[in-house]
């Protein structure tokens, strides 16, 4: 389960925005990377975390199915604006 989603840098202009931020998973800090756009239906959002971090993630254990889920539920809590927002 996700404790934190920070969201660090917005850059873009509407409907297309890139954004970068960090995740905190189990204690554990990851950053990632994404994309959220506007269509038909609503806001779209695709977020990941970053390829390096998701290998440190892996030698610590955590198996291929929790990183999608954790993946999935990272998306799932930028689209519904369950995140910080760092001004700094």
């Amino acid at each position: 389960m996700i404790q934190e989603v920070v969201v660090e840098n917005v850059e873009g202009e509407y409907p297309f925005k890139v954004f970068r931020g960090r995740v905190v998973w189990r204690g554990i800090a990851a950053r990632f990377e994404g994309v959220v756009y506007q269509s038909v239906g609503g806001p779209n959002v695709s977020a990941s975390v970053v390829e390096e971090d998701l290998d440190a993630l892996v030698k610590q254990g955590v198996s291929k199915e929790e990183l999608a889920s954790l993946q999935l539920e990272l998306q799932q809590k930028i689209l519904n604006g369950e995140v910080k927002i760092d001004g700094g």
